[in-house]
Parts: structure tokens; C-alpha cells; sequence
């Protein structure tokens, strides 16, 4: 074989080696991008679907809220509200308690009760004294407010679910009975000689001081501290208002298919 004649074929060898290796890089990149885009694109898919799934509940318990308010406010009987779990988990815990305190009232006023959906990651939907909240762990926003009138009259509604032991999950769409089992002014002080005391336990505390706090910077009527044996106490000051009354509800929520 002549020089020229080697010097070709070596051209030519080196030429398929590149081709080869530029078929394998090649190769690598579009089976890596495909690999990364499925990877990554499923894993946001997921989380939209979770974060829409969250949202669906929440606009759930908008509808909730009102029907349980049209217990309290109309006295209807009972409602029932429609929840598609998708895969979360809706349960009754009777953990928070709502306290109110007042020389004028026979008695304290005790309620408590709320009704939770445990949804993507630490995300909670509750329904608690007639409010509703989006949860993120210790976090969140209060997304519809309880019925609380402030002014020369204070009206406050206290709202007390009752509840099944054992909590709901799955797939499934359940059905949200509530039935009112009580309804009365509990309290009406005409007199107002002395301060009302709201004693708050509850696993929104956090939100629960907000709410309240943002109340009091707009109505000198009330103010807040949180460094009682309560996780928060909202005082309301007698010489700021005339009469103190409040309408007290009780349900019981029960879930079925």
C-alpha cells in the first residue's frame, strides 16, 4: 500500500470514529434532555395537580362556611355540603376552645370544635367558630372571617362543632352533614360595668391574634395579649361600649357517601 493509499484510509477510519462518537453524544444529550424534561415536568405536574386539588377544598369550604352560617343566622335545621377528598384526609378534632368571660353573663360561654381537610404536604383547610383558614404548618391566612359586629353594641357569635371520632380519606366524594343542635343568646349584658375576656386555644392562634389585632389598630373597643394561660385573650373594654350580647350555635357534622 502506497502512502497516499494509507493516508486515505487512516482519513477515512478517523472520519466513521468521529461519526461514531458524534451519534453517542448526540444520542446522550436527547436521551438526557427527554430524561430531565419527564423527570422534572411530571414532578411540576404533580405539584399542580396537588395545589389544584388544595384549591378545589378551599372553595369547598367557602360553600361550607355558608351553609354552617345559615344555621346560625336563619336557624335552618341542617345543611350539607358536597367535598371531593382527592386523595387528602377530613377530620373532626375538638382540640381548639373559644372561651367568654363577663361579670354581666350567668356563666362563661365555652364552644369549640373545628373540622379540618389534611391535603398536600403540610397544607390544612379548617373550618373553626365560624371562619375559615388555609393552613401552611403554624402559618396561614384567615379566608373567610367569623361574624363579629363591633361598635356601640358588640354582638359575637360563637360557633361549636360536635364530630365524628373517626376522620374520612381517599378518592372519594363525601358528603358534609351539618345539623344544629343548639341555637340561643347565650349572654346579654345591657350593663356593660365590666370588661368581656375571650379566651382562645387553638391551632390557628397565630392567625386568630391577626385577625384580632388587626380589629383592634380600627376599633378601640377591644384589644389583644398573649401572655395568659390562653394561647390569646381579646379584652373588650366595657367603657367603650353599651351592651354586650352573644349568639351562641352548636352543630354536629357527620360524613357520608
Amino acid at each position: 500500500m502506497t502512502g497516499s493509499n494509507r493516508a486515505s484510509a487512516f482519513a477515512t477510519a478517523d472520519r466513521g470514529v468521529s461519526e461514531t462518537v458524534g451519534f453517542v453524544l448526540v444520542f446522550a444529550l436527547i436521551a438526557t434532555t427527554i430524561a430531565v424534561t419527564f423527570t422534572v415536568g411530571l414532578g411540576g405536574l404533580e405539584d399542580a395537580q396537588l395545589a389544584e386539588r388544595d384549591n378545589n377544598v378551599e372553595r369547598a369550604f367557602d360553600v361550607l362556611h355558608d351553609n354552617l352560617n345559615d344555621l346560625s343566622r336563619d336557624g335552618v335545621p341542617s345543611r350539607a355540603t358536597e367535598l371531593r377528598l382527592g386523595g387528602g384526609e377530613l377530620a373532626f378534632n375538638d382540640e381548639s376552645e373559644f372561651r367568654l368571660n363577663g361579670t354581666g353573663f350567668e356563666s362563661q360561654v365555652i364552644e369549640g370544635g373545628s373540622l379540618t381537610y389534611r391535603g398536600a404536604g403540610d397544607t390544612r383547610i379548617v373550618y373553626e367558630n365560624g371562619a375559615v383558614f388555609r393552613m401552611d404548618g403554624d402559618n396561614g391566612v384567615m379566608i373567610r372571617e367569623p361574624d363579629l359586629l363591633v361598635g356601640d353594641t358588640v354582638v359575637y357569635s360563637l360557633y361549636g362543632l360536635g364530630g365524628p371520632a373517626e376522620s374520612v380519606s381517599g378518592e372519594r366524594t363525601v358528603l358534609v352533614v351539618g345539623e344544629r343542635t343548639e341555637r340561643e343568646v347565650a349572654a346579654d349584658d345591657r350593663t356593660a360595668a365590666e370588661n368581656v375576656t375571650l379566651d382562645i386555644n387553638s391551632t390557628q392562634a397565630v392567625v386568630w391574634e391577626r385577625y384580632y389585632r388587626d380589629l383592634a389598630d380600627e376599633h378601640e373597643q377591644l384589644s389583644v395579649t398573649t401572655d395568659g394561660s390562653a394561647d390569646l385573650t381579646v379584652t373588650f373594654d366595657a367603657d367603650r361600649y353599651d351592651r354586650f350580647v352573644v349568639h351562641r350555635t352548636a352543630a354536629r357534622v357527620s360524613f357520608s357517601d
